[in-house]
């Protein structure tokens, strides 16, 4: 049900931008430029959200392919950093990172790198604009812990055993502004899951939110 309800809209978009073409079918393509480009977008829109529900029905299924191999994580997240930077800037947002060199584990790099992605786009959308955006790992025993935090309004405290639900937002109205369906943080625990880690999420008005990844080293 939830599904079909984030599919509707945008179909209903790109259908009211092809009526739009066709009843105009004299006009050159450049006169209709616009109304191309809206459904392209609400296409390219809804070809993200088919293949999140892909990969979570394949987690589901236990079908999800994990090609794990060894991985320096702290390698593979300054990677990751290198795209948000001038995200965080044209946003107003501060980015910092403290990353412990060389940790290694055993996962699959794809995945790996999209949950620091996921937690990284999360963390820039909501600092608001003059905030922050702090990114740690560290060694933790045996395993890897992984923190975002992020300034920003604190998410209220009912809402967060809800976060890592599918469609689920805090925020409806701001979220669907900002293109997201409330899929990212589930995936990004099945991620987590997928390697036999855990994650969490704690919000304050003094510390800010912060999500806490911690990852097994070994297979």
């Amino acid at each position: 049900a939830d599904a079909s309800h984030e599919l509707k809209t945008p179909l209903t978009v790109i259908l009211a931008n092809t009526g739009i073409v066709l009843a105009h079918q004299e006009d050159k393509v450049s006169t209709q430029a616009k109304w191309l480009e809206y459904t392209q977008e609400e296409a390219r829109q809804m070809k993200g959200l088919v293949e999140d529900l892909l990969f979570l029905a394949k987690s589901d299924a236990a079908r999800q392919e994990v090609r794990t191999a060894e991985v320096d994580l702290s390698e593979l997240i300054q990677g990751c950093l290198l795209p948000f930077e001038p995200v965080a800037f044209e946003a107003g947002v501060q980015l910092d990172a403290r990353i412990d060199p060389g940790l290694t584990l055993v996962g699959d790099e794809g995945q790996l790198r999209r949950l620091v992605r996921i937690l990284l786009d999360n963390a820039v959308k909501y600092a608001g604009e003059g905030g922050s955006v702090e990114l740690t790992l560290t060694k933790q025993q045996e395993k890897l812990r992984l923190t975002v935090r992020n300034t920003g309004d604190p998410i209220p405290a009912e809402h967060l055993p809800h976060l890592f639900e599918r469609f689920y937002r805090a925020d409806a109205a701001r979220d669907r502004a900002q293109g997201g369906y409330g899929l990212g943080l589930a995936i990004a625990k099945a991620i987590t899951e997928h390697h036999r880690g855990k994650i969490s999420v704690s919000s304050s008005l003094e510390t800010g939110t912060v999500f806490t990844v911690l990852l097994p080293r070994g297979a």
